[in-house]
């Protein structure tokens, strides 16, 4: 049986399909639903990317959103603070902004169950963006999501409360509970994953008090850093954090003075942005606070690769030889954790070597126990893959399919916690979540991947008889505390008892108010009651927010890429799985599973991005254009039927070299089309430009000179992350180019240049940067920008990873409103009603009223 190539997408229909001896359904023909007879998956190879290659579509995702902002060249601390005091400054557009995305929203909603394109009755339940800290603090539960900042609830999750909005960076590495009971958030995500920090800040009364700028902890040291792990020790009375550039240290009862970086092993010439990374750092009880282990490592290996040990809390260090199971030659990322004692201290930890083998099902290394609690063992092996798999695992071969076996994503979600009241009561997190009660010799998978591919799993409800030992995929941070365990990953956050026997976890994002949804688009259209609004997600599919629906609900499952919805049938779109893998409904994807409600109209291009670009024609609407290696364009539209209905206009790599490039934004007014590139796309031989057809009606080349800028400006050598075509020219030359990225202040690569916005309207043969004088207070901050729309009255609205602004054209720019989180925002959309709709990557879809 061929299955389509996609991530998490429609494997309920190959197990019905493998349980029925069937096939596919690709047209509208009903279907039996029963329970399946037979192991679902027994026999059935997975989609390639949906389980053997995920966790390279995971890195390729990474590689992208964090490419983007830092090509060519590494970001220099001090960015972040330089772009929020500017921000503060800058004249405002008064405006009243509106948070959207404000229902909880379901994932198994039983009336969106394509049996290809949904994960629906998968059993993930209520879920949010990625939560990547956590702390719990009697009955105060802190949440840390990736991009979204910090939310408190003192009721189970109830309710919830943000309380760092007033920071210039959302992005979270970790957050702790200190001995005096303040809450410290190390900002910066260190999951190998998308956000850079502005630095530590200690909030001394989190239970009513809200974070701001004016705490932080030190100076500006540990901006553009992402923080892995943030460690107290109080006998030392000094605060350790791991972070992708080395270990810091910081007297703890102060937050003046600046971090002293003390763990730095590549220095001169070798040093890169794959070095020094630290992943966690634990103190040895009883030592009095000297003796510390820090796990420092690249995901695919390193000289520096290894643990290192302090005998003096931390001011100094040496790599040391792990004694027993653990390989010395295959160290890599690790998470460590000590029993409540001292006299057990754990290890997860990710190889090089398999991580590295493209055949191999996984990348853990193994877990692993020092049963006298020494840092340097000697350790006993406590699980691999292969152990954890037959712990009741989704992640089994003969549930899932070969090449998706458990770690197979070690490098990126890894957590381990002990009990604090039981030394051999131990849970580690990877895709799924695994208890053991003895130390390591039994394991049982109590937070499985799903319930696809077992027995007690039916498309129906009535008739589905799994346990509730399911939360969402990819385990990031974990808590213990008022007898439960809280897990956070890239759905969100669940909890659950510690008792032995307990088969149930509670997403706490089911009130809706923990709103950390991590969205690359947003797309609105009418309907019966008011508007649809849709939003590719990253990690959570496709959601749709409509007025028939209590709650949001997902027909796509998966991740969400670009998207395209009719302004005056909000119920028909296109949805981007990811790679350009472009699917279609005209239903608003409604089905109960007995009929298909969505077409795959992939065009198979051979080299798109992770995120690729779509977008509607902004004259005709019967004419859409998508971009990979080439540019395609689609007359049929929504009669379309297959990936054939996409012709190609032309190649983007055929200009300046034989590198294959790759579309990063698109757009068309009248079939003239617009389009950035970059290729090669990896901060090391980064190139970018623009291709356009104005003019000539054949894809070319655009010039890169920019006139106001002096004699031989260009544009910036950085990621083209958005086009916008002026339509108050019929002729289509009048476009705006949006780079994402710092400028070369910020950016050590060449060719970086300044400025976010330029304009031609000459059709790309020459450019004026509309940016701003960098010097002027309505000068736009220097700050990655990602996508611009241009409404009606003919506002320029811009999003950017520190908020919303806006010009009519002059250089001239306003931050939009005061009220908008210092968040990443990353599309915006002119609705149908009156509204203008912005994604953001962590705190939802906002909108205001259209300028």
């Amino acid at each position: 049986m061929s299955i389509p190539t996609r991530r998490r997408v429609g494997l309920a229909a190959a197990a019905f399909a493998v349980a029925t001896g069937g096939a596919l359904a690709t047209s509208g023909a009903a279907l039996p639903l029963s329970k399946s007879p037979v192991p679902a998956y027994a026999g059935v190879k997975p989609k390639v990317g949906a389980r053997g290659n995920e966790g390279r579509e995971i890195l390729s995702a990474f590689q992208q959103f964090y490419g983007a902002r830092s090509a060519p060249g590494n970001i220099a601390p001090g960015a972040y603070t330089a772009a929020y005091e500017h921000v503060k400054h800058m004249p405002v557009a008064n405006t009243i902004w509106t948070e959207v995305t404000t229902k909880p929203y379901n994932g198994d909603a039983p009336g969106y169950r394509d049996l290809v394109a949904s994960n629906s009755s998968g059993g993930t339940g209520y879920v949010s963006g990625r939560i990547t800290g956590l702390a719990v603090d009697g009955k105060w539960i802190y949440a840390g999501g990736a991009e979204g900042g910090v939310f408190r609830s003192s009721n189970e999750g109830k309710t919830w409360t943000p309380i760092s909005d007033k920071l210039p960076a959302l992005a979270t590495g970790d957050l702790q509970v200190a001995p005096d009971h303040s809450l410290w958030i190390a900002t910066g995500e260190a999951n190998f994953g998308d956000g850079l920090g502005s630095g530590v800040y200690r909030l001394a009364k989190p239970q009513t008090g809200v974070f701001d700028a004016s705490m932080r902890v030190g100076g500006k040291e540990l901006e553009s850093h992402a923080v892995g792990k943030l460690e107290f020790d109080p006998e030392a009375n000094t605060v350790l954090v791991a972070t992708t550039r080395g270990v810091y240290i910081h007297a703890l009862n102060v937050t003046t003075g600046a971090w002293s970086r003390t763990l730095a092993p590549v220095s001169g010439p070798s040093l890169n942005a794959t070095s020094n990374i630290a992943h966690d750092v634990v103190v040895q009880p009883g030592t009095k606070g000297k003796r510390i282990l820090a796990s420092l490592g690249w995901r695919g290996g390193a000289d520096y690769n290894g643990f290192y040990l302090s005998t003096d809390a931390g001011r100094h260090w040496a790599r040391t030889t792990m004694s027993g199971a653990i390989n010395n030659d295959d160290i890599g990322p690790a998470n460590m954790a000590y029993s409540a004692d001292g006299k057990k201290l754990y290890i997860v930890m990710q190889s090089p070597e398999l991580f590295n083998d493209f055949t191999a099902a996984t990348t853990l290394g193994g877990i692993y126990v020092s049963n006298n609690g020494n840092l340097t063992g000697p350790y006993a092996l406590a699980a691999n893959s292969l152990k954890l798999a037959n712990s009741g695992s989704a992640q089994a071969a003969d549930v899932i399919g070969p090449g998706y076996g458990p770690g197979v994503q070690a490098w990126y979600n890894r957590f381990i916690k002990v009990d604090p009241a039981n030394p051999k009561h131990v849970y580690v997190g990877l895709e799924e979540v695994y208890e053991t009660f003895d130390a390591g010799t039994t394991w049982k998978a109590v937070g499985r991947y799903w319930n696809f591919g077992f027995d007690c799993w039916s498309f129906l409800d009535a008739e589905n008889t799994c346990d509730g030992n399911v939360v969402h995929p990819d385990q990031h941070s974990v808590a213990i505390g008022n007898g439960r365990l809280y897990a956070g990953n890239d759905g969100g956050l669940y909890s659950r008892s510690l008792a032995k026997n307990t088969t149930s976890w509670t997403s706490l994002a089911k009130s809706g108010q923990l709103r950390t949804l991590q969205y690359y688009s947003v797309g609105v259209g009418k309907v019966p009651g008011g508007v649809a609004v849709w939003g590719g997600l990253q990690d959570n599919g496709v959601s749709l927010l409509s007025p028939r629906d209590a709650d949001m609900v997902s027909p796509f499952g998966g991740d969400g890429g670009d998207q395209i919805v009719d302004k005056n049938n909000g119920c028909r779109t296109v949805g981007e799985y990811v790679y350009l893998h472009l699917q279609m409904t005209t239903n608003c994807g409604a089905t109960d599973g007995s009929v298909a409600a969505i077409k795959d109209i992939d065009p198979l291009d051979p080299n798109p991005q992770f995120i690729a670009p779509i977008a509607a024609d902004s004259v005709d609407p019967n004419y859409w254009v998508a971009g990979g290696q080439y540019i395609y364009g689609n007359g049929k539209t929504w009669a379309s039927t297959t990936g054939a209905d996409w012709d190609q206009i032309g190649d983007t790599g055929d200009y300046l070299d034989d590198l294959f490039h790759s579309a990063t934004s698109i757009a068309s007014q009248d079939h003239v089309v617009w389009a950035g590139w970059c290729g090669s796309c990896s901060s090391s031989t980064f190139l970018s430009g623009i291709a356009t057809t104005a003019g000539t009606g054949e894809l070319h080349q655009a010039s890169n000179v920019v006139v106001n800028r002096g004699p031989g400006a260009k544009l910036p050598n950085r990621y083209v992350s958005g086009v916008t075509i002026d339509k108050r020219d019929p002729s289509g030359k009048t476009a705006y180019a949006i780079y994402n990225g710092f400028s070369a202040h910020w950016v050590e690569g060449p060719g970086a240049g300044i400025g976010h916005v330029f304009r031609t309207t000459d059709g790309g043969k020459t450019w004026y940067d509309v940016s701003g004088s960098p010097s002027a207070v309505d000068s736009l901050p220097d700050v990655p920008a990602t996508h611009m729309a241009i409404t009606p009255r003919h506002t320029l609205i811009l999003t950017t990873d520190v908020g919303v602004f806006e010009s009519t054209g002059n250089g001239k720019w306003k931050r939009t409103g005061t009220s908008f989180p210092y968040t990443i925002a990353t599309d915006v959309r002119v609705g149908p009603d009156g509204f203008t709709y912005i994604a953001t990557y962590g705190r939802g879809i906002w909108k205001m009223p259209t300028r």
